[in-house]
């Protein structure tokens, strides 16, 4: 759990000013695994900043992006979505429940470096499919549905 203090000390060390929005957005991003769309962390954090403002929220998470400190992802085609989880790692979209969940595969091709000389800065891993809660809803719709049969 990133506190306060913690995202003042991250925010510093990238040379970013730790106002207080700043701080509070940041915690929001790191402490969330849903990876959230600017909409679900302006309506969770507005009541706790009433002053952020949608594009202020939107300019921060780019300044973050722009740091390192936070991945855009744009595997849902409706809105970009942002995760704080640093370390390489690839991800999966549900089309049932439209989650996104963090794997950790290993692809020879797939992590920062170099192939065939060409210099990898980012890779983006992205997988579609439906999730196993998902699966085994459907099943169990589908059983219950033949038992009644």
């Amino acid at each position: 759990m990133i506190t306060n203090d913690h995202a003042r000390e991250i925010l510093v060390s990238r040379g970013i000013r730790p106002t207080f929005q700043r701080r509070r957005i940041l915690q929001a991003v790191l402490n969330d695994r849903t990876h959230p769309t600017v909409k679900a962390l302006y309506d969770r954090l507005v009541p706790s900043v009433p002053t952020l403002s949608k594009t202020t929220l939107y300019t921060t998470l780019e300044l973050f992006a722009a740091h390192g400190l936070v991945t855009r992802l744009s595997i849902d085609t409706e809105e970009v979505r942002y995760d704080g989880l640093a370390s390489a790692h690839h991800h999966f979209l549900c089309g049932g429940c439209w989650a996104i969940i963090d794997l950790d595969v290993d692809f020879a091709t797939g992590r920062r470096g170099e192939i065939e000389g060409h210099a990898i800065q980012e890779v983006h891993g992205y997988f579609k499919g439906r999730c196993k809660t998902c699966q085994n809803r459907a099943r169990h719709h589908k059983s219950r549905r033949l038992s009644h049969a």
